[in-house]
This record gives C-alpha cells, structure tokens and sequence, in this order.
C-alpha cells in the first residue's frame, strides 16, 4: 500500500523538474549580452547617436548634428541634394542670435551653451544662397546621457536576479517534496494500523 502513494510523489516530482528545466532553457536566451546571439551579423558597434533635427523647404535641406556644444550644420539643395557651400545661415534659438560659421568642408558650425545642456532648444534659420533665400525651422531634443547609464542594470545584477528566482524556485520544490512527504509518511502509518 504504501508503493501507491510513494509513485505518485516521485511522478510529481519530476514533473516539476521537468517544468523547471523547461522554464530555465525558455528564459535563459533573454540573459544573453551583446556578442553572444551566435547569428552570422556583423558585429555593429552601439552608442547613442547625436541629438539631430531635419528641415527642409522647396529650395533647401538642412540638417544639423548637435555634439560638444556645438551644432553643425549641412546644408543641401532639395531638389537634387548638391551641398551648398557659399550661403550665409543665420540662425536664431530662444535669445541666442548669430551667423553660422562656414567650415572647408562645406559644413558650418554654430557653437551656443544651451547645446550641451540636457533640454529641448528650438532653431530657426534663415538661408541665403545667391538669389535664393529661404526660412527653416527645427528642434533639438538634447537628451541626459547621465541619468540613461544608471538605468541600465549592469550583468551581474541581471543574472543575480535569476539566480534568486532559481533559489525561490528550488526552495518552493524543496517545500513542496517535505510536504508530499510527510503526508505519505502520515497515510502509510494510518494504513498500517
């Protein structure tokens, strides 16, 4: 009789075994770091992009890359995307007023405080190339690098809370194998006498 209530134990048992190796190969994969998907991709380095902002009119495209305090600015024509090197942009940002600085590149640079800060600074320029001139507009979200690094936990953190659900797990097995247990125990004695 006792052979009855013992089997029973042992198939639930490794059924929760069973379950639990199951769950652990299932998540597992979502522990993984950069570099260790095994895929055939080329590795590409990851960092967070410059704060950026496009505007373009009929005439004009300009696009401006913020980085160091300093905002620098390419300026194309829209229609077949040729650089445009002998304009002059003047630009306007809340009080902040001036000329962008023409660069050897064909690029042009406008160096403003409010550009190293964490915030939201909007841009207004007007362009002037030959006969053509033309108004744009665009805005910067200035983003705080500072408080994105401490959001993310870093490896060991990640894996220290697997390892804490693996222990709650095994400690919940471990309870629930001394229950069934005692239980057996209790009913073998009762058939017994």
């Amino acid at each position: 009789m006792t052979r009855k209530h013992v089997c029973p134990l042992w198939r639930h048992l490794l059924l929760q075994a069973l379950f639990a190796a199951a769950l652990f190969h299932i998540t597992l994969p979502a522990f993984a770091e950069e570099g260790h998907d095994h895929g055939n991709e080329a590795a590409v380095e990851q960092g967070a992009a410059s704060p950026r902002f496009e505007a373009h009119s009929d005439l004009f495209e300009l696009v401006g890359i913020a980085e160091n305090g300093q905002l620098t600015v390419y300026l194309d024509r829209y229609a077949t995307n040729e650089p445009v090197v002998d304009a002059k942009v003047e630009f306007e940002s809340g009080e902040a007023k001036g000329v962008a600085a023409p660069q050897a590149d064909g690029t042009y640079i406008i160096k403003l405080d409010a550009l190293s800060k964490p915030g939201h600074v909007p841009f207004s320029f007007t362009v002037t190339s030959g006969t053509d001139t033309d108004l744009l507009a665009g805005e910067l979200d200035i983003a705080d690098t500072h408080a994105h690094e401490e959001e993310e936990a870093s490896p060991w953190q990640r894996w220290g809370v697997l390892a804490a659900a693996g222990l709650a797990a095994l400690a919940l097995l471990t309870a629930v194998a001394i229950a069934m247990r005692k239980r057996t125990a209790r009913s073998a004695r009762k058939d017994l006498q």
